[in-house]
């Protein structure tokens, strides 16, 4: 017996109110639809629920035996169900203070962002401050406690480990595009500009890892030139008609110039957009762990429509 609790709510509602009629009303779907439900909860049952041989003229539904157990059951479950929404209503009340976040541009364009108006609606008490500051200090400030929780990116092929008493979580995968001027030729082959010129990163960068991972696997010479470690700073040089670049698509998004050509190829991989904060016997604090939770959320469907 494999029984759908959502099923479980439909007859309570039916025997709340009085019928597949009026409980289609209070749910808000067709008759038809209830009707259904009530089918396939007597399949999973291996019980028939409900004494139609009693119906007729205006008699009310009446419930088998084994009906009026389940509907007893039923009861209980929606009880179950609003104590929990209760408790975690009143847990949103509770939730209060700061949470100190330091972020970069194209994870607040990103998710982020989205994450943080959600967590103003849901929990009006607790405020989030943001810091714009830049991933290689971000942790150091996590580790001495001037911020609760960094956002920081690596090349997807990088193990990142944490510092003692501190915790990483990846939390999103953001694919690698080609940035290139529009005046370069049309390709589908990193090899047919690999000898163009390019824009590298800083080595502890998502994208320096991500070229040196790239030129390793290949065997492209892939020169670079310049060094950028903003996004914003590399397209611009790319519009400018300078050289070409390993643009993650949350940044692709946030901010391609008109004069950039995006190319989608093969084998570049990912940057891995992760969050850490201090674990400890006390922490992550519950103010800390909802933050969490609606970034993981924000970063999943973020992904989910990239």
């Amino acid at each position: 017996m494999d029984l759908d609790p959502r099923r479980l709510v439909v007859l309570r509602a039916i025997d709340r109110h009085g019928g597949v009629v009026g409980a289609a009303a209070a749910l808000h779907v067709s008759p038809s639809a209830v009707s259904q439900q009530l089918a396939m909860l007597e399949r999973e049952s291996g019980f028939v629920l409900v004494d139609r041989s009693r119906r007729g003229g205006q008699r009310p539904l009446e419930f088998t035996p084994a009906g009026r157990r389940l509907v007893a059951h039923a009861y209980e479950l929606v009880q179950v169900l609003e104590n929990a929404e209760a408790e975690l209503g009143s847990l949103a009340d509770d939730i209060t203070g700061e949470v100190r976040i330091a972020a970069f541009f194209t994870v607040l364009r990103g998710f982020a962002g989205t994450a943080l108006v959600e967590l103003g609606r849901t929990y009006p008490a607790l405020q989030p401050r943001v810091s714009n500051i830049d991933d290689r200090t971000a942790v150091d400030d996590v580790q001495a406690g001037r911020v609760d929780l960094a956002l920081v990116e690596d090349d997807a092929q990088r193990r990142r480990i944490a510092p003692r008493g501190l915790h990483y979580e990846a939390l999103a995968d953001d694919p690698f595009r080609v940035a290139v001027p529009v005046g370069w030729p049309e390709f589908d082959d990193l090899e047919a500009v690999a000898d163009r010129q390019w824009i590298d990163g800083p080595a502890d960068s998502a994208t320096g890892q991500a070229m040196a991972r790239v030129r390793a696997t290949t065997g492209l010479a892939l020169p670079a030139p310049h060094l950028c470690r903003e996004f914003t700073a590399a397209l611009a040089m790319v519009a400018a008609g300078l050289a070409g670049a390993l643009i993650p698509g949350l940044a692709v998004a946030a901010s391609a110039p008109a004069d950039v050509r995006i190319v989608s190829v093969p084998g570049l991989g990912a940057r891995r957009i992760g969050v850490v904060y201090r674990r400890s016997r006390n922490e992550p604090t519950p103010a800390v762990r909802v933050v969490l939770d609606l970034l993981r959320t924000a970063a999943s469907a973020a992904m989910a429509g990239a």
